[in-house]
Order: structure tokens, then C-alpha cells, then sequence
């Protein structure tokens, strides 16, 4: 599949410009900080006892408060909601902030490289302190006197034992953060939930108080009966840019149609208001019943389209992937989706191809929410070269 250059900017152009950047920053700071305590006079005798050590863990200590002070910034989502909404931003930039969990990777990536750099330059430190001791400069000693145990001056020292105790805390941060051990924590949480549920069930004469501490506990409530809802947001999504292209194209795998229905309602209520002039909707699920989720919705904007004059506004692609059952949608009033419904999946290079010879020359945004699977194969065809000219811009659905 050759690789369109102009498909390869738009889509990936900004966010590796912005590594590139960051990645330059922390080089150069790196740089600076080394060559500063290297060549520094003021750090003539520290360097001279400690060699190599001293610049290195200086240096990678920079890099550390850099990166550990942008870390959370890419996942404040009210920031991100903000600066999304502001006349200020265009799309590019709108497109870019949906890739932030990108930049907050790379900066927890860059934390725990350097962490091991900056730790196994103190432990360095920590040996030439004890066999470099210096009778001559008394006050840039850390050992106490000549072969003393860095064990011992880890354990005894204020900056020992708060470094061992942020090392710990960045151990567990990094553990917790891995797929697997997230996993098992939302795994956790489904089965007591479950177990509270069955019990509700299956004995009925359960003390109530023993279902309200169960449920309490669960919630991280105070004591029972005083659990508090809260609702967080409204929060920026890519979904929002559909209505920002004169062409878009959403793709939905089952419960993935969740966003785009908040589309399909938004346009239910006024279509003409916005810059979007044709809508493509693939919907793909594995049991008919999924697509009774909105189909009252799906039937209402195309009949409201019929009537308008503007049938080609939307163009609806449902496919059903399971086929050991083959079902349909047996109600009058579903009978344009039972009609539109294909069986197997979607030929994407073949709907692309359609798309791309249907709009000549044109920017297409593609949105997608579904399995990580599917993501891929949409981002890898957006950036293909058989579409005449055509551009498709890739955004997806992230939850964080």
C-alpha cells in the first residue's frame, strides 16, 4: 500500500513536529546542564571528586523537572475542552490536542528512562563520595569519613532516603499504568458489583444494611445511605469536527456509535446551518439487536432528509459481522435499515476508493470509534495513495 505524502502530513505531520520539538528541547537541555557542572568553575573541586557522575546526574535531573512538569498536562481535559472551544484554535491545532495521550506517553516514557540515569549516576555519586573523600574540601563530603558504606549514606541521609522513597512511588505509578494491571483493577471492581447483584437476587432476605456497606465501600462513600452521583464534563471530543468538513465519513464498531449519534441528533435538529455537505455512516456490529439501539434515529433523519430534498446527504452502511446467524429487521417501520444492512464486513479499501472517486480533490474527515483493530486499518488507509487526489484526515475516539 504506497504511502500518499500529503495524506502523511495531514494526519501525522503535527505530532511529529511537536516530538521532534520536544525531543530537541531535551537535548538541549541535557546538553547545556552537562557542559555547565563539566566545565563550570564553580563546580571545579565537586567535579573533580566525582567525575562523569556529577554532569550526568545534573544533567538528567533537568530533563527530569522538564518532563514531570508537562506530564499532566496533556491529560487535564478541562484544559484541553477550553482550548478547544476558543476562536483561537483551528482545526489542525483542535486535530493535534486530540492526540495529546501521544505527548503524555512520551513524557512518562522520558521520566522513567531518565530516572534510571539519574538514579545510577547517584549511586556512582554515592562511591566516589566514599572513596574520594576529601580531608582538604570538608564541605563537599557526603560520607562521613574515607570508605564509608553508600548503603549506609543512602539510609542516613535526607536526599538517600526521600530519593528511595520517590523511586518507589515512580515503581508503583509505572506498574499501575501498564494495561494488564489496569485490567485487573476494572476487572476487580465488575465482579464485586456482580457479587453485590447476585446476592441482591438470590437472597432477598440479605440484611439491606449489609447491601448499602457493600455498595458504600465499593463507592468510596463515607457511610451508607450518603452515596453522592457526580457528573463530570461536558468534554472536547473529534467527533465535534465532523460538522468542520465539506465531507465526513464516521465509522462505528457497536457501542462505538455512542458519539456519533450525539451527530446524528445534531443534525436531526438543522442541517443546513453547518458546513458538512455529505455524511458517510458505517455502523458495524455482531447481533442484529445492536442496531435497534438507534435505529428510531437513523429512520427519522432519513426520512426528514427525503422530504428536504437531500437523500444524498447521508449515505448509511450497516454491516452485521456475525453470519452463522443470518437475521433481519422484521418491522414495517425498520424496513429502510433491513434493506441497508449487509452481511460479512465492510471491503474498506473498496468504500475508500468510492469515497475518494466521489470526492475529487477534496479533504474527507474520517472519524473513528470502535476496536483498536479497526482504528488501525482506517488510520492505515488514510494515509494511502489511491484515493485521486483525495485527502482523508484520520481522528479517533479516545477515552482518558
Amino acid at each position: 500500500m504506497a504511502l500518499s505524502i500529503q495524506s502523511w502530513v495531514a494526519n501525522e505531520g503535527g505530532k511529529h513536529l511537536v516530538l521532534i520539538m520536544w525531543l530537541g528541547v531535551n537535548t538541549w537541555l541535557f546538553l547545556r546542564t552537562f557542559m555547565t557542572y563539566c566545565s563550570g568553575q564553580q563546580y571545579f573541586y565537586l567535579h573533580k571528586m566525582l567525575g562523569l557522575g556529577l554532569c550526568v546526574s545534573r544533567a538528567s535531573a533537568s530533563v527530569l523537572n522538564l518532563n514531570c512538569s508537562l506530564v499532566l498536562l496533556p491529560m487535564c481535559r478541562s484544559l484541553l475542552t477550553y482550548l478547544r472551544g476558543t476562536h483561537a484554535v483551528n482545526r489542525k491545532t483542535r486535530r493535534l490536542l486530540d492526540k495529546s495521550k501521544t505527548f503524555h506517553v512520551a513524557c512518562g516514557v522520558a521520566i522513567c528512562v531518565f530516572s534510571v540515569v539519574h538514579v545510577s549516576a547517584h549511586l556512582a555519586n554515592l562511591v566516589n563520595f566514599s572513596v574520594k573523600y576529601s580531608e582538604e574540601f570538608p564541605a563537599l563530603n557526603v560520607a562521613r569519613y574515607r570508605g564509608e558504606d553508600p548503603r549506609i549514606i543512602i539510609l542516613t541521609t535526607v536526599p538517600g532516603v526521600t530519593g528511595v522513597l520517590l523511586v518507589l512511588v515512580l515503581f508503583l505509578m509505572f506498574t499501575a499504568s501498564s494495561y494488564c494491571i489496569r485490567f485487573l483493577l476494572l476487572g476487580w471492581k465488575l465482579i464485586v458489583i456482580v457479587c453485590v447483584f447476585v446476592i441482591t437476587d438470590d437472597h432477598s432476605y440479605w440484611p439491606p444494611l449489609f447491601l448499602s456497606y457493600s455498595f458504600a465501600a465499593l463507592c468510596g462513600c463515607p457511610a451508607p445511605g450518603v452515596c453522592r452521583l457526580y457528573v463530570d464534563g461536558p468534554f472536547g471530543s473529534p467527533s465535534e469536527d465532523v460538522f468542520n468538513y465539506e465531507v465526513s465519513l464516521c465509522v462505528a464498531g457497536g457501542i462505538g456509535v455512542t458519539p456519533f449519534a450525539c451527530v446524528l441528533h445534531t443534525l436531526l435538529d438543522g442541517w443546513r446551518t453547518f458546513r458538512l455537505k455529505r455524511l458517510y455512516f458505517v455502523w458495524v456490529c455482531r447481533e442484529l439487536q445492536s442496531f435497534y439501539w438507534f435505529a428510531e434515529l437513523l429512520c427519522t433523519l432519513h426520512h426528514k432528509l427525503w422530504q428536504e430534498n437531500r437523500p444524498d446527504y447521508l449515505n448509511l452502511h450497516l454491516f452485521l459481522s456475525q453470519t452463522d446467524r443470518l437475521q433481519s429487521m422484521s418491522e414495517e417501520k425498520y424496513r429502510l435499515l433491513s434493506s441497508r444492512i449487509l452481511i460479512g464486513r465492510p471491503k474498506w479499501k473498496l468504500l475508500f476508493d468510492e469515497i475518494g472517486r466521489a470526492n475529487k480533490h477534496k479533504r474527507v474527515g474520517v472519524f473513528c470509534c470502535g476496536p483498536k483493530g479497526l482504528s488501525k486499518m482506517l488510520h492505515r488507509l488514510c494515509n494511502s495513495d489511491q484515493y485521486s487526489g483525495t485527502t482523508f484526515e484520520f481522528n479517533k475516539e479516545s477515552f482518558i
